[in-house]
């Protein structure tokens, strides 16, 4: 590669591209390789070194080329604002936008609001749970109670958006709220009692798509970066246990009443309308485009079947890998198409429907009835979940290298 002098504003601009990507979530592998993608079109040598709280960037081989440091703040910013970061960075990957320009785009996309205000947000998240629910097979009560809890934890979430010390603790809260209130309703015989069917309403926080990127990143090789993201979603699930157990030491249940799950299910239909409801119910509080929405639901049944299928033909885990496999695949050509839907945009979602992140909050409920050796066997089981997810995103993007750099018609 031929080098030139640095272009006024790429290291900026770099920066804040970093530090935007990283505030959404994405993996640090998946931003290292965007960003020297970039610098490479640009024709400068490059050394980048992403964590999930830390980018140090230097371009240039001289002494004296220019370095800096970033502190991202990790989280979940709408989806409309990381498809058009991803229209920016195919821009920069073909060089075909002034850096200077580049640092513009990303304080504009970043200063745009949710696509469907407070409302469509609150909306959003009941017919996330309640789609949640579905896959779950619920009685009628117990989908209706999910509808419930989900507006509560809706509002919640809405209230601690721009209010960072309440959102460290909104874990906590939203999980001792919604179980005070759940067990009251088993109390007064309007539901039936079980831990899982507290899992709809807290499914935002479960952090199986953490988790999942956590090992992902273990197998590539980010030691730092993978050991503090599973450190971090197994912080989470301790956090949402003990919200739980709270709850429940308030309402005096007894232990035997919840650990048991629910035999009455709506049909064989039900998973197929959740995952429909779940979508839409994505779009809006996620804030997903239009011409996204199709994709997103797309890569959904792609993942949902695919497992389906994998469980039916070997098992659980050969289902988890199956599944995740095909939505990697999947997410790559439909980003590499002309459709351009970005692969993040379309397979995040569909990280609630593997639901690793359910399988260890159910183990750790277990431990409210004493029942210590299940609790370690569904552990061991989250964990192996959690690595054929990963396997099938790693064999996935294995798979997929060779067209990263083609356009798929």
């Amino acid at each position: 590669m031929e080098v030139t002098e640095v272009p006024m504003g790429l290291l900026e601009f770099l920066t804040k591209l970093g530090k935007a990507l990283a505030s959404a979530g994405i993996s640090v592998v998946d931003i290292t390789s965007i960003l020297k993608r970039i610098a490479s079109a640009y024709h400068v040598e490059s050394e980048i070194l992403v964590f999930p709280t830390m980018i140090l960037i230097k371009l240039g081989e001289h002494e004296t080329a220019p370095i800096t440091a970033a502190n991202p703040k990790p989280g979940l910013i709408p989806l409309n604002q990381v498809s058009e970061l991803y229209e920016l960075i195919y821009r920069a990957e073909d060089a075909a936008i002034d850096p200077v320009e580049g640092v513009k785009c990303i304080k504009r996309i970043l200063s745009e609001k949710h696509l469907f205000g407070p409302t469509g947000m609150i909306v959003g998240y009941i017919l996330f749970s309640v789609g949640i629910g579905l896959l779950m097979q619920p009685s009628l009560e117990q989908l209706i109670a999910s509808g419930i809890l989900g507006a509560l934890v809706g509002t919640l979430i809405l209230f601690g958006e721009k209010r960072t010390k309440f959102s460290v603790i909104l874990p906590v809260i939203a999980a001792l709220l919604v179980s005070c209130l759940f067990f009251w309703g088993v109390k007064a015989g309007l539901v039936a009692g079980s831990f899982v069917m507290l899992i709809p309403s807290l499914a935002y926080f479960l952090p199986g798509a953490t988790l999942t990127t956590g090992m992902f990143e273990l197998a590539s090789d980010e030691i730092v970066s993978g050991a503090s993201r599973v450190i971090y979603g197994a912080a989470i699930l301790l956090l949402l246990l003990f919200g739980v157990l709270l709850g429940l030491q308030i309402m005096g249940l007894p232990n035997q009443e919840l650990i048991v799950f629910n035999s009455a299910t709506l049909g064989w239909w039900a998973p197929y309308l959740g995952i429909l409801i779940f979508g839409i119910g994505m779009y809006l509080f996620m804030s997903i485009r239009n011409k996204d929405l199709p994709w997103v639901m797309l890569i959904l049944y792609v993942a949902f079947i695919g497992e389906q299928i994998g469980n039916y033909l070997v098992g659980g885990f050969f289902g988890g890998f199956l599944g995740s496999f095909l939505m990697a695949v999947s997410g790559t050509i439909i980003e590499k198409s002309e459709h351009k839907t970005p692969s993040f945009v379309s397979i995040l979602p569909a990280f609630w429907v593997l639901v690793p992140g359910s399988l260890g909050f159910i183990s750790l409920a277990t431990l409210a009835g004493q029942n210590f050796s299940a609790s370690v066997t569904s552990g061991l089981l989250m964990i192996l979940t959690i690595v054929s997810i990963s396997l099938g995103l790693l064999v996935g993007a294995v798979v997929m290298e060779p067209l990263k750099n083609k356009k798929i018609v």
